[in-house]
């Protein structure tokens, strides 16, 4: 009896072997072919299927996508299980080389792109792109930053963007306004703030930010438009007097008009600046189970605590706004028909 239940032990354990060996090498179907052994995200598991993911970074390191970025990848790579490869995209055509990356990689490779969606729907508007927005699956929103008006600290003649508002419609020489680069929202939004509100006023179009409020510093120009954000670590040289917005997240640093304060008699269109993380649709199409496990594990990581108190760390919390693909395809969208209406004013050819 014994010699027998052994033997039926022994049969089992070689048949648990041989189940184990056919799971591992493929199962041979009626046809002939093998069905490839199931592993990864398809076997419902939710395990990321690759060791690395590209996390391409629409700006240099070190600027402030990247500080925002380093506060809840860590969380994300933890989320994920995997490891993030940082990758700058730094030169002149940021959106474009980002695009191309991202559409490059192969079947078993995966990626995401950090960056401002507004700046990437210009390039698509007044660019030779190939891409479009039919091309972007949304993966979800990181923070909000509303363009603004700045002046210098001691600028007597502007307290808020009514004074603005009032002296430059009668100013005879024209006022200087300087932004960043010419397809970004701040310069999208100086250019139609100067058509709406019928002011006298030239816009300056730099090679980057710091540029552009270098000189307002300096006194070479009389008002910049960017974001809040950049702002923040000014204020012993500027101050803000009006915000593109209707929120003013810097209650604490300067007590300044939102738009629905100054524009009152013109209409301004919602130029909310977002900074997002997206990746291409043929992805999403390709691997499904990739794509909804990389929006679920950012949603958790940007909303960790850990993430917060590292946001927090680097003086980046007030700025966050977390939504998901949904809505961020929602406020992309309404930034393209912004973009089509106000075109030939636009359009930098």
């Amino acid at each position: 009896m014994k010699k027998a239940k052994i033997q039926r032990s022994i049969l089992c354990v070689l048949l648990s072997l041989v189940l184990l060996m056919l799971n591992g090498c493929g199962v041979q179907t009626d046809d002939g072919q093998k069905e490839p052994p199931q592993t990864g995200v398809s076997d419902g598991s939710g395990t990321y299927p690759a060791k690395l993911l590209n996390y391409y970074v629409a700006a240099s390191a070190g600027g402030g996508l990247d500080i925002v970025s380093r506060a809840f990848t860590p969380q994300w790579e933890q989320a994920l299980g995997t490891t993030f490869e940082y990758i700058y995209e730094d030169t002149g055509s940021t959106y474009l080389m980002g695009m191309n990356d991202l559409t490059s990689l192969g079947e078993d490779e995966f990626g995401v792109m950090c960056g401002l969606p507004e700046a990437m729907l210009g390039m698509f508007a007044f660019q030779d792109s190939t891409y479009s927005l039919d091309d972007i699956a949304w993966i979800g929103n990181v923070y909000t930053d509303a363009n603004c008006l700045m002046v210098r600290i001691d600028d007597d003649r502007f307290n808020t963007a009514s004074d603005l508002i009032a002296y430059a419609r009668s100013a005879a020489d024209p006022l200087t306004i300087s932004t960043p680069q010419v397809l970004t929202p701040a310069n999208i939004t100086a250019e139609i703030f100067i058509e709406a509100s019928g002011i006298n006023a030239n816009v300056v179009a730099y090679s980057g930010g710091s540029g552009a409020r270098n000189d307002l510093i300096g006194g070479h120009v009389d008002v910049s438009v960017g974001g809040i954000s950049t702002a923040v670590g000014l204020t012993d040289q500027v101050k803000v007097i009006g915000i593109f917005g209707n929120s003013n997240p810097v209650k604490d640093l300067w007590d300044c008009q939102v738009v629905e304060d100054f524009a009152t008699d013109f209409a301004m269109p919602d130029l909310t600046c977002h900074c997002s993380i997206w990746t291409t649709k043929e992805m999403q199409e390709r691997n499904p189970e990739v794509y909804h496990m990389l929006v679920d594990t950012f949603a958790q990581a940007i909303q960790s605590k850990e993430a917060e108190d590292s946001l927090v760390a680097a003086n980046q919390d007030r700025f966050i706004e977390y939504f998901g693909p949904e809505q961020t395809l929602a406020n992309a969208s309404g930034f393209m028909k912004t973009l089509e209406e106000y075109s030939d004013l636009l359009n930098p050819a």
